[in-house]
């Protein structure tokens, strides 16, 4: 059972969605895997990992 909520894409601020974008043209994939979504709990961090 998770503990942390994940951040869909479609529930993302703009901040997590930037990131998330740049992951995706970056690893050239739609898939945005479990540890980003975690860490968008916390843009700022996000942002920097």
């Amino acid at each position: 059972m998770s503990t942390v909520k994940l951040v869909e894409y479609e529930d993302a601020g703009t901040e997590v969605k930037a990131v998330y974008d740049d992951i995706r043209r970056t690893r050239q994939t739609d898939f945005i895997n479990n540890f980003w979504k975690a860490l968008a709990n916390h843009p700022a961090l996000l942002e920097r990992v």
